[in-house]
């Protein structure tokens, strides 16, 4: 999904770029979360803790899904354009 944002980008539509920015930031929120909750899991909830660099990586890319508009705001945008294609 990032290189079909990268891609996309180089176009002069506007609202084809912004679809793909959208839905390369959902994919992205949705496969971070399954990442570090699965990490968290295999590591026995260690995860979360201040001693181990997985609760780091886990809070880190809770805040990157946040910023620029969450996962649920940018899969709103892909529907009321009518999907990514």
């Amino acid at each position: 999904m990032a290189m079909y944002a990268a891609m996309m980008s180089a176009g002069d539509d506007a609202e084809a770029r912004a679809r793909a920015v959208s839905a390369a930031k959902v994919q992205i929120g949705r496969s971070g979360r399954l990442v570090g909750q699965e990490a968290t899991q295999l590591h026995g909830g260690i995860g979360m803790t201040m001693e181990c660099k997985l609760g780091h990586y886990v809070k880190r890319m809770a805040m990157i899904e946040r910023m620029f508009g969450n996962t649920g705001h940018h899969l709103s945008r892909i529907a009321a354009k009518g999907g990514v294609f």
